[in-house]
């Protein structure tokens, strides 16, 4: 279950999804590779943040995890990463998910410039839904192409960070293959994120942690 070590994990996940575009970015810019749209306002990435609110992840840790999220986007760091990540803007939108059709958009399209933006979209975590329900991450993922399609905004790089605790349920791992496929040819980049339970604090010489088979599948079939 999320608790302060979640809170560091995912600060340190979107800050170094930032950190890395600002990196690509820069050299990008400097290339003149691909100018700025003049259609849309650019910005360096958009981010969709897709929050597992399935039954198995537990209501009050889903609740921990949008406590996370609210943290983060009031932190400094995250501020400085953003500025970091040329122009100097990122658009977030946030939504949770479930099962098959169970995705609500808590937070749309909102675009972080400075400590004031990323403060004022952290007060509204709390508009996210808890749904309970099975775990379908395709479903999730092509929820968040669908968002990244209807985005104002144009950027240089297009991010869906899915966070899980389970496996997708059997007899939708086609669906997330599918959407997987979707995702490369639209140059999207889906990056998974497993959320583990908190290893004993006193664990036996036999202790052998259940998360890693789990960040192995989301290392494998997610990201």
């Amino acid at each position: 279950m999320p608790g302060p070590r979640c809170r560091t994990s995912i600060r340190s996940m979107v800050g170094a999804a930032l950190l890395l575009c600002g990196v690509e970015a820069s050299s990008a810019l400097a290339q003149e590779e691909r100018p700025p749209p003049e259609a849309a306002p650019f910005v360096c990435a958009q981010i969709v943040l897709a929050i597992d609110g399935s039954k198995s992840t537990h209501e009050s840790a889903f609740h921990r995890q949008i406590e996370s999220f609210r943290t983060t986007f009031a932190s400094e760091p995250l501020y400085h990463a953003i500025q970091d990540c040329l122009p100097g803007s990122v658009a977030f939108a946030v939504m949770t998910w479930s099962g098959p059709d169970a995705q609500d958009l808590c937070l749309d399209w909102s675009l972080v410039t400075n400590r004031e933006d990323g403060r004022r979209l952290a007060a509204h975590f709390e508009r996210c839904r808890y749904f309970g329900g099975s775990t379908d991450i395709g479903g999730a993922v092509e929820y968040g192409l669908r968002l990244l399609e209807e985005s104002p905004f144009a950027s240089y790089y297009r991010v869906v960070f899915v966070l899980t605790n389970g496996r997708t349920n059997r007899g939708a791992e086609a669906r997330l293959a599918a959407v997987r496929a979707k995702a490369a040819a639209a140059a999207v980049t889906l990056a998974g994120y497993a959320l583990l339970r908190p290893e004993p604090k006193s664990p036996s010489p036999f202790f052998v942690p259940a998360a890693r088979p789990l960040e192995r599948y989301v290392a494998e079939h997610v990201s």
